[in-house]
């Protein structure tokens, strides 16, 4: 059941952001929703590039490795 709630809010979330990003076109200059596009995706990358690499420099311990 949970997957199934995940999955649909995935859905949701999805045609609420290509929605959003249409309604933006439409309301304001495309150039500069471009940019803000543009500028987020960038920021996005960089916040992703840095977790990843916390991720592998610091591994999470499961609970099963703490017993070896």
């Amino acid at each position: 059941m949970w997957s199934t709630l995940r999955r649909l809010w995935h859905f949701f979330l999805a045609g609420f952001v290509v929605t959003f990003v249409v309604y933006l076109f439409i309301r304001f200059d495309a150039n500069k929703v471009l940019l803000g596009i543009v500028v987020g995706a960038a920021g996005g990358l960089v916040i992703s590039v840095i977790i990843f690499a916390l991720e592998r420099r610091f591994p999470e311990r499961n609970s099963s490795d703490q017993l070896n």
